[in-house]
């Protein structure tokens, strides 16, 4: 059946009927909408309506960061008669017009369609009369680009167009800053917007927000919020919800503790319950989000747990995220810089990951970028964007702003990179190619390099000593010539005094066998809590002695899963080859039920070779050609308590 419009006595049908009343709707709560924080964006607003022509201020911002927010604030400020309303916008009210609700198909009283452009028409002309009465507002107002009757090059913009050059009607819009490119592909439309930018909410006027919001969960809900909850909030939010604004996502992580907090019975928030909202919400760890400024955490003993014989690099590392966590670094610049420098597989890379989740939480929060891979003219494009496409770097750190850094194998990059980075060391910010500020004060920058690697080798075989035994005038002597090695290589000493720099050591064989012990504890684990197999290492015999078999076998992972080319990266391939993907391969062909329990015996056969000898490549001419052999047995479970006691 045909919907007909209805025509009554009022003056203005189509407002009436197309457009919801913003400022009636916040009036009963109007304390509520209050825009804490959001003054200068207001002003600016009011001066763009007060102009004479091309009044019409269009809100660009990142969703989440409270556009909308600003404009309930404005009808706020209008109800509480606010002084610095201006005097013509005393008493009016706003009207929020959604494009959906002048999409549908109608028909007039004769039984003609009434198309969107038509509605369109008969809005404008009644805010036209209306301008002393009427402010309309349109969110996501990109979206009145193209949308039109279909076959007609008439759309919704073109119909505004005319009464906003002339400053016929005030309209206050909003959209991202990605959206309204697509307003700026159309001149005459954009000349007759003014942009006020929103930028996101900084962590001071997030708490002040959060603190106005409070009374209105006591009014509702009957809750109290600590303000050691409403900080959390903030902090908690800003560093694990990295793809949403303030103040909107603290407000979230508030909503959801308050309701839980509601049906649970409890009245009132702690920091705690934040907690437990971001737990839920990331699985976060709840000690790491429990920590405070009050609790300290030993970072380096953290790092020191999983990556083995780089004792006075992670020193330094947990120095620097000391200083940059109390604010002692340049306030300019990111929390810390730091070059590593060393051989292939001393683990630069596993250091960097332990950095994060020491720091951020996670060692999801690093951002790894191979720098082989920006050795082009165009690298510096990449990186930060520009109107066509996104930057590799900027809008990661856009999105995740409490992150580490990344930079692998720096000296390949390209030198415009290298001169993009001096810039974001010393101003703690880049600038994307869309004209955006990228924040980098809240990162921490690890950068590695195999520059020197031959002088690294060197020093270690002509001196016996790893650089964290070495006195500290040998050391400061040879980190002089590594940098001057470096200048040689970046030309650019500025951009080399920029960063702290260290050595990693070469792995020694005490430190092979940490790592195989800390590697295969993992697995272990792993293979215990989530498959119910347990490891039965068989002894060995030599002569009349008997070889602990576990030591055994993990001696012999330290000979085939480490080399003095590649360091320690092999290690995990080689546990996969020689233990994990036979041990998964016999599961399969058992016929494996998740309740099933197994004894996996694990033995070698061969003799080991007594020394190995190494050839002027660095890779051994004496080969350890053991072979592993591999029996899963399936066990009663009752039984599984006995090998448990004895394995």
């Amino acid at each position: 059946m045909k919907e007909r419009t209805n025509h009554n006595l009022s003056k203005t049908p189509y407002i009436d009927k197309y457009t919801t009343d913003l400022t009636e709707k916040i009036r009963p709560k109007r304390q509520d909408f209050v825009a804490w924080g959001r003054q200068d964006e207001i002003r600016q607003v009011f001066i763009s309506l007060n102009r004479l022509e091309k009044n019409s201020p269009v809100l660009i911002g990142e969703a989440g960061v409270g556009k909308t927010a600003i404009v309930e604030g404005i009808c706020a400020d209008i109800l509480n008669k606010k002084a610095h309303v201006p005097t013509r916008f005393q008493g009016k009210q706003v009207k929020q017009l959604e494009l959906s609700a002048i999409q549908g198909k109608e028909f007039d009283h004769i039984g003609k369609e009434v198309n969107i452009i038509a509605k369109m028409d008969g809005l404008i002309k009644e805010f036209m009369a209306h301008k002393d009465e009427f402010i309309l507002f349109i969110d996501e107002v990109h979206t009145i680009m193209g949308t039109g009757v279909e076959g007609s090059a008439l759309d919704v913009a073109n119909s505004l167009k005319p009464a906003l050059s002339r400053g016929e009607i005030y309209l206050i819009s909003a959209t991202t800053a990605d959206e309204f490119m697509i307003i700026e592909r159309d001149p005459a439309m954009e000349r007759r917007l003014q942009p006020v930018y929103v930028d996101e909410l900084d962590k001071e006027a997030s708490i002040l927000v959060l603190k106005k919001r409070r009374s209105k969960y006591k009014r509702e809900l009957d809750i109290e919020i600590t303000n050691d909850a409403i900080k959390a909030a903030v902090e908690l939010s800003i560093r694990y919800i990295t793809d949403k604004m303030l103040p909107d996502k603290a407000i979230d992580i508030i909503d959801e503790a308050s309701a839980t907090a509601n049906i649970d019975g409890k009245s009132e928030i702690t920091l705690r319950d934040i907690a437990n909202v971001i737990h839920r919400k990331k699985g976060i760890p709840m000690e790491s989000l429990l920590r405070t400024s009050s609790t300290p955490v030993d970072f380096a003993e953290g790092m020191r747990a999983v990556v083995k014989g780089q004792d006075h690099v992670i020193r330094t590392i947990a120095r620097l995220m000391y200083k940059g966590i109390q604010g002692g670094q340049n306030k300019r610049r990111p929390l810390g810089t730091l070059l590593l420098l060393g051989t292939t597989g001393t683990g630069k890379t596993e250091l960097a990951k332990q950095a994060a989740k020491q720091l951020f939480g996670s060692e999801e929060a690093m951002i790894r970028l191979d720098m082989s891979e920006y050795m082009t003219d165009n690298a510096v494009v990449r990186l930060i964007g520009n109107d066509e496409r996104k930057g590799d770097l900027t809008e990661k750190i856009k999105k995740n702003p409490y992150s580490l850094v990344l930079l692998d194998e720096l000296e390949k990059a390209h030198p415009d990179v290298w001169a993009l980075y001096l810039q974001m060391l010393d101003d703690g910010h880049l600038t994307d190619g869309r004209g955006r500020k990228i924040n980098f004060k809240n990162t921490f920058i690890i950068a590695t390099s195999n520059v020197g690697h031959k002088r690294i080798k060197d020093k270690y075989i002509t001196s016996g000593q790893t650089f964290t035994e070495m006195n500290k005038t040998d050391y400061k002597e040879f980190m002089k010539d590594m940098r001057d090695e470096l200048i040689k290589i970046f030309k650019r000493p500025e951009f080399i005094n920029r960063w702290k720099i260290e050595v990693t050591n070469i792995l020694t064989k005490q430190t092979i066998d940490k790592i195989v012990y800390s590697k295969m504890a993992v697995h272990e684990s792993s293979w215990f809590k989530e498959h119910h197999i347990l490891i039965n290492y068989e002894d060995v015999m030599d002569g009349e002695q008997t070889i602990d078999g576990k030591k055994y076998f993990y001696e012999y992972l330290s000979s085939v899963g480490v080399s003095p080319e590649d360091g320690a990266r092999p290690l995990e391939r080689t546990i996969d080859e020689v233990l994990t993907d036979e041990i998964f391969e016999q599961l399969y062909f058992l016929g494996r039920k998740p309740e099933d329990y197994f004894i996996v015996d694990v033995s070698l056969s061969g003799h080991a070779p007594g020394t190995f000898a190494y050839g002027d490549s660095g890779r051994k001419t004496v080969q350890d050609r053991r072979q592993t052999h591999i029996s899963v047995k399936r066990i009663p479970p009752e039984e599984y308590g006995n090998y448990l006691l004895t394995s």
